[in-house]
């Protein structure tokens, strides 16, 4: 039976806060710098937490086969990473992340939008995700009983006015030719810089 709607909308910051930390990890690792990753100011990736849901609703009925869970982690959270970079590219000109310019993705890229190495991490992290982390999301959502709503209504809100001010904020750069600022890969107007020397 599905979680009610609150108990959801927890899981979805939850894995939108994860996939920040992990992806500023990476990045700031092979950037040798301190990385804010993402497209918003807050400390979330939105696409990691949409793929966090669609990957446990569609495969969690398939947890007696994990090979079944990895495989098509990798497939469903790969496809949600494409369509997020085309939607990026299509509505705001630009691109937030580039598979050409990692030393260990540029070899195995399609079109910069995904690759090989990261839809292997998706699988891993599907395991996690069918096995692991909902779980423990569900205890803490339990945990916090009627706080819950609460908790949700903030986070919703601080993520309203961030999705509007970051918006607002890359639709003024690009219409300026102004540089954007803040992410690690963003490269405006489909101009994408040369990978670097092997």
């Amino acid at each position: 039976m599905l979680p009610d709607i609150a108990r959801v909308v927890l899981a979805f910051f939850c894995f939108a806060v994860l996939g920040w930390v992990a992806e500023s990890a990476q990045e700031s690792i092979t950037r040798k710098k301190i990385v804010s990753k993402g497209f918003f100011n807050g400390p979330w990736v939105p696409v990691q937490g949409f793929g966090g849901l669609a990957v446990y609703f569609a495969l969690s009925r398939l947890s007696a086969y994990p090979a079944a869970v990895f495989f098509g982690g990798l497939v469903l959270a790969t496809l949600v990473e494409y369509i997020t970079a085309l939607f990026l590219e299509k509505c705001f000109g630009v691109k937030c992340w580039d598979y050409r310019t990692y030393p260990h993705t540029r070899w195995c890229h399609f079109q910069g939008r995904v690759c090989i190495t990261i839809s292997l991490f998706f699988g891993a992290i599907s395991l996690a995700v069918v096995y692991v982390f909902w779980d423990l999301i569900m205890l803490a959502a339990a945990r916090l009983g009627g706080a819950l709503i609460i908790v949700d209504a903030v986070l919703l809100a601080f993520f309203a006015c961030d999705v509007i001010l970051s918006c607002m904020r890359v639709k003024k750069a690009v219409k300026s030719g102004k540089k954007l600022s803040g992410w690690a890969v963003f490269t405006q107007n489909n101009s994408i810089p040369p990978p670097p020397p092997p």
